[in-house]
């Protein structure tokens, strides 16, 4: 089963980190650029959050007896197939994986413009996670 407390605590752990970064987000680009600080407490706070989200897919895809996913961008693939997140969002979720590994394993090829992209267009897909998970385990059915 679901734990619910766990998929709780992930929930809250990305909206703190998206509280960060939309104050990161509104700053102008210029200073954002210049700072290596601010770009790569973005890097840093980007890569937990995603990996927040995949914590909370894998759970649920051991939970529900989902199958057996060969990466972290199969699990979104296995929560699609069952309508816990949308084939549409399952793109925007595989591409938020590719960032977290070159996030972890190819960080010099991230520049700090492409990260302020993300910060200005790209917040919304966590909000969006947090959607389906909350819509499919934390509001009652309708009668």
């Amino acid at each position: 089963m679901v734990s619910k407390n766990k998929l709780r605590q992930k929930i809250t752990f990305i909206e703190e980190n998206l509280r960060h970064l939309r104050r990161l987000a509104r700053l102008p680009e210029a200073e954002f650029v210049e700072s290596a600080i601010y770009c790569s407490a973005a890097i840093r706070m980007l890569q937990v959050a995603i990996e927040a989200m995949i914590d909370a897919a894998s759970h649920i895809a051991a939970k529900e007896r989902l199958g057996f996913p060969k990466s972290y961008a199969d699990t979104f693939k296995l929560l699609a197939n069952e309508q816990i997140i949308s084939r549409d969002f399952l793109e925007t979720a595989q591409r938020m994986v590719r960032f977290r590994n070159r996030a972890v394993h190819l960080y010099e090829e991230i520049s700090p413009q492409e990260v302020y992209r993300i910060l200005q267009h790209n917040l919304p897909d966590f909000e969006l996670f947090i959607r389906f998970i909350v819509h499919r385990y934390f509001q009652e059915p309708a009668h």
